[in-house]
């Protein structure tokens, strides 16, 4: 049977819709994972590519749909292949900007980027672990003090300029658990974040009773993004992420 037009369209637009979240499933399941999107603001920028990738190839199938014209299967080829390269070109932007590492550094975590570990910095790196960052979803790891106070003084002074602070500088990575006592040491009461979030009672109501029962109890640390910060949430006992929150934390 053969299809007109506009059944030709809600085809395309099905298998656009299926493509699409398929893609938003990567992005917010693997890269972007918990409330990354809203740390990051990638949410607005990939929504926005996707709805204009599965809205405009269908559209083109519609005018250009027509079972009387010889270059048909061309013309629709050419509009699939086009939305294919512009998904592709979205997802490619999107995974070099992903968080790879979610770095403890004195008393929060701060992101470091895909397109911040350059080649040049991870020649630097030393422990085999972290010269190749992970590729399904960030990891919560630690930064080691640097060791001279000329490299600490440099290092304060340029992230101040607005250069690399020790989460964009790979040498100093350190396993997470290095930095254990610390955490436990920097951890914050949740009742502290009612002073920043007067709007989230409720949210932070079911957070503590989430956690009630838990032995030992939990704290948060700050978390810091490219467009908001947020909260990530402790285990008193182990310095275990349990999850992050879209509270803001100080």
């Amino acid at each position: 049977m053969k299809l007109n037009r506009y059944q030709a369209f809600a085809t395309h637009l099905m298998g656009s819709v299926a493509v699409a979240l398929c893609s938003a499933a990567l992005v917010f399941l693997v890269w972007y994972p918990d409330k990354l999107p809203q740390a990051t603001g990638v949410t607005n920028i990939f929504l926005m590519l996707l709805a204009v990738d599965v809205v405009v190839g269908p559209i083109i199938t519609l005018i250009v749909f027509n079972t009387a014209k010889k270059e048909l299967k061309r013309d629709l080829f050419v509009v699939l292949l086009l939305q294919l390269c512009a998904l592709a070109y979205g997802l490619h932007a999107v995974f070099i900007a992903r968080p790879v590492y979610a770095v403890f550094s004195v008393d929060r975590f701060e992101l470091a980027y895909a397109n911040d570990l350059t080649d040049e910095k991870l020649q630097r790196v030393t422990d085999a672990h972290f010269k190749t960052p992970p590729v399904f979803g960030p990891e919560y790891i630690s930064a080691r003090r640097p060791g001279t106070s000329k490299e600490r003084i440099d290092i304060a002074m340029g992230a101040v300029a607005g250069g690399d602070d020790v989460a964009q500088l790979p040498q100093f990575y350190a396993p997470y658990a290095e930095a254990k006592d610390l955490v436990l040491k920097r951890l914050t009461p949740i009742e502290k974040l009612r002073q920043f979030n007067k709007d989230k009672s409720p949210e932070i109501d079911e957070l503590l009773h989430k956690y009630a029962a838990r032995q030992g109890g939990v704290g948060y640390l700050p978390m810091r993004g490219k467009v908001q910060d947020i909260t990530v949430i402790v285990a008193r006992d182990s310095a275990a992420v349990l999850e992050s929150r879209d509270l803001n934390p100080w």
